[in-house]
């Protein structure tokens, strides 16, 4: 098996008050600069059909790309700009390896 791309799954859960409007200004924000990051694959934005959770699905290259993406966002700080947005301690990052048989 080869390993392919890393993808990462990041939830938060939106505050009753937040409009979709609010959050994809943010959203916008973040996704310009990882889509300019070496390894960047693609993005998506999705929201579960009941509640006001909400998913960033990113795929990127490997997990070195996906670390060293991870550092310059901490770094800057970047999902900082959501905290207005979304419950207190809602957010949580998970990753997941998709194999393709060689």
């Amino acid at each position: 098996m080869k390993e392919t791309v890393i993808t990462e799954f990041v939830k938060i859960e939106v505050l009753q008050t937040t409009t979709v409007e609010q959050l994809l200004s943010k959203v916008q924000i973040i996704n310009e600069f990882i889509q300019k990051q070496d390894g960047f694959i693609d993005a998506e934005l999705v929201k579960a059909v009941d509640g006001n959770t909400w998913y960033f699905i990113y795929h990127i290259e490997d997990f070195e790309k996906v670390k060293s993406v991870g550092e310059k966002i901490r770094a800057m700080k970047l999902f900082d700009v959501l905290t207005p947005l979304i419950e207190p301690g809602s957010m949580s990052v998970s990753f997941y390896r998709r194999y393709l048989q060689a």
